[in-house]
């Protein structure tokens, strides 16, 4: 503690370029007017970097909030530091977008701080997080359930974000903040333990400390490691990842055979689908071994037990249900890019793709409806006599859910006459007697 005293900046500048940051970087600091922001502020103006400073009033603390404000509009005007201060009704965005007061926080400073820094041509965002924030992200993440991605933390550089405070702690930059008789604000928010954070910083942590008091320090190497750790995995299974994973339109393939391969199938699989909101370990165990047409999904993607395989794709939108495709219509390109055309029977030569359905014109009753399959539809398939339930023709064709969900239907007067990239009915086939033939192409093949 006494190094970091006495050799804060020096100790700082070190870590700046340990991480890649140079000096004829531009730099927006993240400024709440609180000590660790402060610090961070007059460390990176000492050092010789080009500072604008950002500050979020959230309205949340009434007089206390102007206050933050009006301080750091004081502090940067005695250094001349450029400074940017933004209103935001946060409860607001919280109610309509349905998150926590904190989320809504988060998200509305990071999104302007982007804004600033894109506008302004600066290079990164700095914020004050020091090893003591990431004890308590690595604990977060570790009661929430994690893998090697979360037991890192924050990372010091991470897209335009940057942490340069990750080397040393709270108190040493208390004990450096006192020793230059710097000035900075106290959040009484932070006192509260209402909030996650708060509660390990001030209930679990102090406890863990008695057990090391060099805790932060003692996090902070097992960061790096467990960075080490997963560089060197994301090496290993990216050189398997065409083994591993197929590509099929706008899903991924994960192939159990290759998957259970591995001694530990669940990590691996973590490994690939972690960045789509997968984090609980139990339920990713758990679709190895379960039966095929289990699911789960995160906030994003939906993952689906089909056979041999694992399919992740994105969670469907709500969309229309119901299309109307008139006589005179060429094509459409929603919900399917589809193309409409009617020739002479004479002039029409046989195309045996199942993108393209050829039905008898004069069987047809306008407008045609496009629409999404529902249980109890049934059809005639092409070349049997009586009806068939789609439900049991999705199982003869070997659908997945899915399949089943993108399956679209060309109906006449209620009647499907064409399962869209599948099968027409019998009873709209051409025949002798044709003179006219429809014909519905199909270049989406995946549709939506």
């Amino acid at each position: 503690m006494r190094f970091w005293k006495g050799n804060m900046q020096k100790a700082f500048l070190k870590y700046c370029n340990e991480i890649g940051l140079g000096k004829d970087d531009k730099i927006l600091v993240a400024l709440s007017g609180g000590l660790d922001s402060v610090a961070l502020l007059y460390l990176m103006h000492m050092s010789g970097f080009y500072v604008e400073a950002a500050h979020c009033n959230f309205n949340l603390r009434g007089e206390e909030s102007y206050a933050d404000a009006q301080f750091v509009k004081e502090l940067c005007a005695a250094s001349g530091l450029p400074v940017h201060v933004k209103k935001f009704d946060t409860e607001a965005h919280a109610n309509d977008f349905g998150v926590s007061i904190q989320m809504a926080a988060r998200d509305l400073r990071y999104a302007w701080f982007e804004e600033l820094r894109s506008k302004n041509g600066l290079a990164y965002i700095a914020t004050a997080h020091h090893r003591d924030d990431q004890v308590e992200t690595v604990l977060i993440n570790l009661s929430r359930g994690t893998g090697l991605k979360g037991m890192q933390g924050m990372k010091p550089l991470q897209n335009k974000i940057i942490r340069p405070l990750l080397f040393t702690d709270r108190s040493a930059l208390e004990l450096w903040m006192q020793k230059e008789k710097y000035a900075y604000r106290e959040d009484s928010s932070n006192a509260s333990i209402k909030y996650t954070r708060n509660k390990l910083r001030h209930q679990v942590i102090p406890i863990l400390k008695t057990l090391n008091p060099s805790l932060s320090k003692t996090v902070q190497e097992n960061v790096e490691r467990f960075a080490g750790s997963e560089t060197n995995l994301s090496f290993m299974l990216e050189k398997e990842r065409q083994n591993i994973v197929l590509q099929k339109g706008t899903e991924q393939h994960f192939i159990l055979s290759a998957l259970t391969a591995y001694p530990s199938p669940s990590s691996v699989l973590y490994y690939f689908i972690s960045d789509f909101g997968f984090h609980d370990w139990k339920a990713i165990e758990n679709m190895l071994n379960s039966e095929s047409g289990k699911i789960i999904y995160s906030q994003t993607h939906a993952l689906l037990k089909d056979r041999e395989v694992l399919v992740l794709r994105k969670k469907k939108t709500v969309e229309q249900s119901r299309y109307l495709i008139e006589k005179t219509r060429p094509g459409i390109s929603s919900p399917l890019q589809m193309q409409f055309s009617c020739v002479p029977a004479k002039d029409f030569k046989i195309n045996t793709s199942s993108l393209v359905a050829a039905l008898d014109y004069d069987k047809l009753t306008f407008p045609l409806e496009l629409r999404k399959w529902k249980e109890g539809d049934a059809f005639q398939p092409l070349g049997l006599k009586g009806k068939k339930k789609l439900s049991d023709f999705f199982i003869d064709q070997k659908k997945n859910l899915f399949e089943k969900e993108n399956t679209w239907l060309l109906c006449s007067n209620d009647q499907i006459v064409w399962v869209v990239g599948s099968r027409i009915d019998e009873r709209f086939k051409l025949v002798e007697k044709t003179q006219k033939v429809y014909l519905a192409e199909l270049n989406d093949v995946f549709g939506k």
